[in-house]
């Protein structure tokens, strides 16, 4: 095959997945497959459209559909490897970047892709926890007659005592 060149703005016609960084070389997914990652970078996307087109829950939470077949379809992969690679994604079996509702009756599952930057967010709820359990310790003054050592009666045997010599074969 002979590829040529991009000439002037040719290069802008085509729209490209967008991996985040963190997914390839952060700690929190070190185990991630390199199909899980560019998976879960098209499941990013899809979440964008599924936005603008409005597709929230109740709970105000962005859903999108995305079948096993289209997948297959998409990345040119084997049913087994999408379904092993969605698994790798799951809350219930894998890291937790996604989690699926089905739906049943012959209807696609729901994905609500989750927030991969959620882990590194400290979040305020949290921080006021932290708050309020340091404001409960005690000044305490180590110091205090409450912080001594007690004594401690030695109640180790002496060895000698229990090692049963009287019943020993002595040569």
């Amino acid at each position: 095959m002979d590829f040529d060149c991009f000439y002037n703005r040719e290069a802008e016609r085509f729209t490209f997945l967008k991996v985040p960084e963190v997914l390839v070389d952060g700690g929190e997914f070190k185990g991630l497959s390199a199909e899980a990652i560019i998976l879960y970078s098209m499941l990013l996307k899809r979440t964008g459209i599924s936005f603008k087109n409005n597709w929230i829950d109740k709970e105000g939470r962005v859903f999108i559909y995305f079948t096993v077949e289209e997948i297959m379809r998409k990345r040119n992969i084997s049913k087994p490897t999408v379904i092993k690679t969605l698994d790798e994604l799951d809350i219930k079996k894998g890291i937790g970047l996604i989690e699926r509702v089905r739906l049943g009756l012959g209807k696609p599952n729901i994905i609500y892709v989750k927030d991969f930057t959620s882990v590194f967010q400290v979040k305020e709820n949290d921080f006021q926890k932290l708050k309020n359990f340091t404001s409960e310790v005690k000044d305490v003054d180590l110091r205090s007659k409450e912080n001594e050592l007690q004594e401690v009666k030695n109640v180790d045997r002496n060895y000698i005592e229990n090692n049963k010599s009287k019943y020993s074969k002595r040569e």
